[in-house]
């Protein structure tokens, strides 16, 4: 779990998968944790690099639908660089069932949000320059419904959507003070 939660976020995902039958395992899991150790020797070379790109904080998330066959919960992750290399990244079950694939994808986008946020703070802590970090999503929708109305997002040339950060944030404290 250190690896996945530290310094690995290409296992993250088989990890989570993994940690949810610790209390009774079988030999498929046992097979997989085996599979996760061979990648991780023959990759144990790698690491995380920092170019000469721009200190821009960038996000994508995505999710999947009921994709936990026990509980059919809905399974989140997102991932953040700075200067194109990852700074931050999750893999998680929805703590709420999703009813659609939008609904598990407005989960997503508001646990990548809230990370996008403080992430933001960090950054202006350490003196970076602010500027709101950018968020991009899978979804093929132009604008977000119920809450996030007023977030501005527009499509990307490569059917990414992209929102601004700022205004969600500011929407999202409008919503929690009702």
């Amino acid at each position: 779990m250190y690896a996945m939660v530290v310094t690995r976020p290409d296992i993250a995902y088989a990890v989570g998968v993994v940690s949810r039958f610790m209390a009774n395992p079988g030999k498929a899991h046992w097979n997989a944790v085996k599979s996760i150790m061979r990648y991780l020797k023959g990759t144990k070379n790698k690491c995380l690099c920092y170019g000469k790109d721009p200190l821009e904080l960038k996000g994508f998330c995505d999710s999947d639908m009921a994709g936990d066959v026990d509980t059919r919960k809905s399974t989140s992750g997102y991932v953040f660089r700075l200067a194109s290399c990852a700074v931050s990244w999750c893999s998680r079950l929805q703590k709420v069932f999703s009813l659609s694939t939008n609904e598990a994808e407005y989960n997503s986008v508001t646990e990548a949000s809230k990370e996008a946020i403080w992430l933001a703070r960090l950054c202006s802590e350490f003196g970076l320059p602010e500027k709101a970090p950018m968020l991009g999503c899978d979804r093929l929708i132009a604008r977000v419904p119920c809450v996030w109305q007023r977030m501005l997002c527009f499509m990307h040339a490569q059917n990414i959507l992209m929102c601004d950060i700022t205004s969600f944030e500011k929407c999202l404290r409008m919503a929690l003070s009702h």
